[in-house]
């Protein structure tokens, strides 16, 4: 297991990391050959271009919004929302206001 946190230390999952101006900050929470959970937080207007992940996906709006384009539909999340993705689906995400999500990465 590899983390960054204390085990068993509860998490405010909002505080975990700070916004910068025009950027996306990332902190890796945990990650084994298994998984990962990651943190994102996203300035207003930030871009991530189309990629995909080798592995399935929850991703889970702690808060603000992003737009995920997914097989060119597009998907509003707002605090509180998540969507799922099966693992090698390509998308974008847009912030449309300051976010930060948290993106849950499971070995199928």
């Amino acid at each position: 297991m590899k983390t960054q946190e204390e085990i068993k230390t509860p998490l405010r999952l909002a505080n975990e990391l700070e916004y910068v101006n025009g950027e996306v900050v990332t902190k890796d929470v945990f990650s084994n050959d298994n998984g990962s959970v990651k943190l994102l937080a996203f300035d207003k207007g930030v871009m991530l271009a189309r990629h995909s992940v080798d592995r399935d996906v929850m991703v889970y709006v702690i808060e603000g919004s992003v737009e995920f384009e997914i097989d060119d539909q597009r998907q509003h999340l707002e605090t509180g929302n998540s969507i799922l993705m099966p693992a090698n689906t390509a998308h974008t995400v847009l912030a449309l206001d300051k976010a930060k999500v948290m993106l849950i990465r499971i070995k199928a």
